[in-house]
């Protein structure tokens, strides 16, 4: 129920980091546990554990929606269930308008939400993202604010950054 804050100028490893809690890399050496368990078990952490890499892509000519739909079943969800989740995760980032466009029409605030809303799907308890809102004007980036303050009370939040004073506020 807190949103933590990895910090560190460009370079500095911080989606390394990332990378390897989420295990798209493996570590040299040492451990890493979330949630108590080690991230060379990874597959236990399936649904536990979330991950919004900095730059996220959907595919394009698939609708937002079925991406969103795709990705809740992966979490177990019949069709109906998960259609009603990434619509409620849409509705959640203020995008639920934009449900059926192709993410090639989204600005890139708009795509920023819209990889926030995927990172959330299935409840899990710990939710990574990395430099959230890096590239956003500052109206688009107090949005990101907001939905990560909304995530705060249903999981734990690690967000990345460069800039100490966008840790300051978004963190605990």
């Amino acid at each position: 129920g807190c949103v933590f804050g990895l910090l560190g100028p460009n370079g500095a490893g911080k989606t390394t980091l990332m990378s390897i809690v989420s295990g798209f890399l493996r570590p040299d050496r040492g451990t890493v546990k979330v949630l108590g368990i080690d991230i060379q078990q990874i597959s236990r952490l399936r649904g536990r554990l979330s991950i919004l890499p900095q730059d996220a892509q959907f595919m394009a000519n698939i609708p937002i929606l079925e991406q969103l739909v795709f990705f809740s079943q992966l979490n177990g969800k019949n069709r109906h269930e998960a259609e009603e989740e990434a619509l409620s995760a849409l509705s959640t980032v203020g995008l639920r308008d934009q449900a059926k466009e192709d993410p090639r029409v989204l600005s890139h605030g708009m795509s920023k939400r819209v990889g926030i809303a995927q990172a959330f799907l299935g409840d899990p308890e710990v939710i990574m993202l990395d430099e959230p809102t890096a590239g956003l004007d500052p109206a688009a980036a107090q949005g990101v604010r907001d939905i990560i303050q909304f995530l705060q009370k249903r999981a734990t939040v690690i967000v990345s950054s460069h800039d100490l004073s966008e840790i300051q506020t978004m963190c605990d």
